[in-house]
């Protein structure tokens, strides 16, 4: 008998088996925690609001720091659901790339959505270096990411566990960048990347979630934003959980989740980002010194938007107008226009061309918003009725109310609750 070859085979068995051993020691983590958060748009600090501001990305700082201290959270995963991103005002590079770090830094995966695509790819790229931007049916683009729960092993031995895959969807929204059907780029996703469990994360009006939900049975969650839709508390279709965050960020929602073979067991918890929650305060330091950049910029932006008055048709100022028109401008008075332009201090947007120029009287054109002197903020007489210099005797000439007229400021995408008949009403003077 040969005993060396005998004494190798038995030690090289006794390898072996230490070695599957060892590997079923490596098992990996039966749970995990998914943070959304969604419609950022770019606001880095909580809103302005008087009574509850909320929202601001040092709050979510903090929130994901307790949540990775947390042993029974398992591994922690942010999401950007969409819309990430800022698309409008001079300084919109500034405020996304302090977001790329934010998310870079803190392992965001975040989906592309339709406001998000008015960027370009290659913009966003750009801004969020070494971000995963996600968005199933859009070119260039991945549409879904994996993670793997339960299971032991490495390579090609051990168990793989349940393999669960986030994909992102997006609706074309108005005033947004086409993108594929929703439904559609989840059923392709879904066929093209086979998985024990999906969640879907998206910008898309909630008549898409039946739709979304009979693609496939195997839909674990959703999770979505689009415009101010919140649900009071998350919502449960057949064996789906429905959660919408709301807008601007001011909302988070944890999903711990947990895999049992193809059996998934889970809970999302929806968090309001208010004032008594704690706040990371290197985040929110950087966050001030970013919105001091973005000011001076629109600062800048504003000065030149200002233009001199054309000869005799200056704007003179609604309080010019009361010597003859003292109804119309009590009516006018009890209405939100007035403070058109302080409301958009709520979201530190007071200097920002691209929302002054329905936030106040004429800027843009000559003599309009803003000049030294005299007050054209807000949505005064002018902004309606033209510049007021030389009435009487001339007349101003005002085109009749309309779902077009109105429709300039009050569009789907900033005013989505506007009907002229009942707005009328509101503003309606002799």
């Amino acid at each position: 008998m040969n005993w060396k070859a005998l004494a190798a085979f038995a030690a090289l068995l006794i390898a072996l088996v230490a070695t599957v051993a060892l590997l079923m020691l490596v098992q990996r983590p039966d749970t995990m925690t998914f943070f959304f958060t969604g419609d950022t748009e770019g606001y880095l600090v909580p809103c302005g609001c008087r009574t509850v501001p909320a929202g601001g990305l040092a709050r979510r700082a903090a929130l994901l720091a307790g949540l990775r201290r947390n042993p029974s959270a398992g591994a922690v995963q942010p999401v950007e659901i969409t819309h990430g991103f800022a698309d409008r005002g001079p300084g919109r590079a500034i405020l996304n790339r302090a977001l790329g770090r934010f998310f870079k830094r803190e392992g965001y995966l975040v989906g592309v959505g339709s406001y998000d695509a008015l960027l370009g790819l290659d913009e966003l790229k750009k801004d969020a270096p070494g971000v995963p931007l996600l968005g199933a049916g859009q070119q260039g683009l991945e549409g879904s990411a994996e993670f793997r729960l339960g299971g032991w092993g490495a390579g090609v031995i051990g168990d793989r566990g349940s393999r669960l895959r986030v994909v992102f969807v997006a609706q074309t929204a108005p005033g947004g960048s086409p993108v594929p059907d929703p439904v559609e780029s989840l059923r392709e996703e879904i066929a093209r990347r086979p998985a024990e469990g999906y969640i879907v994360a998206g910008q898309f009006a909630p008549r898409y979630v039946p739709e979304l939900i009979k693609v496939s049975q195997k839909l674990v969650a959703i999770f979505g934003v689009w415009r101010t839709e919140v649900t009071s508390a998350p919502q449960k279709v057949g064996e789906t959980w429905v959660v919408y965050l709301g807008d601007r960020g001011r909302r988070c929602a944890e999903f711990r989740l947990s895999s049992r073979g193809s059996q998934w067991t889970g809970f999302p918890s929806v968090e309001y980002l208010g004032p008594d929650l704690k706040s990371d305060p290197a985040v929110e330091n950087e966050a001030k010194g970013v919105l001091q950049e973005v000011s001076s910029v629109n600062a800048a932006a504003l000065e030149k938007a200002a233009k001199p008055a054309a000869p005799g048709k200056a704007y003179i100022g609604s309080a010019a107008c009361a010597k003859c028109h003292e109804a119309a401008l009590t009516k006018w008075g009890s209405t939100y226009h007035p403070l058109a332009t302080k409301d958009l201090a709520i979201d530190h947007q007071e200097q920002n061309p691209d929302c002054l120029i329905c936030h106040s009287t004429g800027l843009g054109e000559p003599g309009g918003y803003p000049q030294k002197g005299l007050d054209l903020s807000g949505v005064q007489c002018e902004a309606c009725h033209g510049p007021g210099e030389g009435h009487p005797p001339a007349k101003l000439g005002t085109a009749p109310a309309s779902e077009e007229t109105c429709g300039k400021c009050h569009g789907l995408r900033d005013s989505p609750q506007f009907k002229l008949p009942g707005f009328w009403e509101a503003i309606k003077h002799p």
